[in-house]
């Protein structure tokens, strides 16, 4: 896996060793690759979410399609109660157009955040610099970067079932630095299931670096939160 520039190597090995999810063991017999998925309005996924510090449970969501317009994906996310939390949108394979980044807030990218480079294939890599642009603030940064990695097959068991999944790792920077701190430098994990057309299993966490501390008893590295969701529940649109 590739290393994020800059971050540093005791504070990489801590971020990437605590987003490790598993150990999933390998695919029997994996496919070569793993196809864009086929989508459609009212196609529904269910995800539980647990704190990855604590396990600790921190609700279940669920994500609707609903909309599905040219290649822009609308995704209606809806806490337990009922309450509308977000509308994500994305590329008909799943790259963002417009979504929270990991633990920042929620941007507008340009281009797409590449989270997948379909057909998905055990070994191959990608890198894309984009815009991301501060939907609440406007605010536009030009540095934000994303390393991807396809990990090959895993036999992966959730609540919803045991799949075949393919992992993808992406090691991402926000572009967002100020004076007293770095960037988030941000590792996000994925088990895409072509059964589901989505993610089965996914964690997400990321670091900064304080840069008004630098001494021996304090480098200045600084976890920030850490989210771990596994699918429930999978509903296709009824055609």
């Amino acid at each position: 896996m590739k290393i994020l520039r800059g971050l540093g190597v005791i504070g990489f090995v801590v971020l990437l060793a605590g987003c490790q999810m598993g150990p999933y063991p390998p695919a029997v017999n994996p496919p070569a690759q793993a196809d864009a998925p086929r989508l459609a309005v009212g196609d529904t996924w269910i995800y539980r979410h647990t704190d990855g510090y604590t396990q600790l449970p921190r609700g279940t969501y669920t994500h609707t399609i609903s909309a599905l317009v040219g290649d822009v994906v609308t995704v209606q996310v809806t806490a337990e109660n009922g309450s509308v939390v977000a509308s994500d949108q994305f590329t008909r394979d799943w790259n963002w157009l417009e979504k929270p980044m990991t633990n920042i807030q929620r941007f507008r990218y340009a281009p797409a955040y590449r989270a997948f480079q379909f057909p998905l294939q055990a070994d191959s890599r990608w890198s894309v610099r984009m815009k991301a642009t501060d939907v609440a603030a406007g605010t536009t940064y030009n540095l934000a970067r994303v390393d991807g990695e396809v990990d090959g097959w895993k036999r992966v068991t959730v609540p919803a079932g045991t799949f075949d999944a393919v992992a993808v790792h992406r090691f991402a920077y926000s572009g967002v630095e100020t004076f007293e701190r770095t960037q988030e430098y941000i590792v996000e994990s994925d088990w895409y299931a072509p059964a589901v057309n989505n993610v089965v299993a996914g964690s997400y966490r990321s670091e900064y670096r304080d840069k008004t501390q630098n001494g021996e008893m304090d480098d200045g590295w600084r976890s920030n939160d850490w989210t771990r969701i596994e699918l429930v529940e999978y509903r296709p649109a009824r055609k």
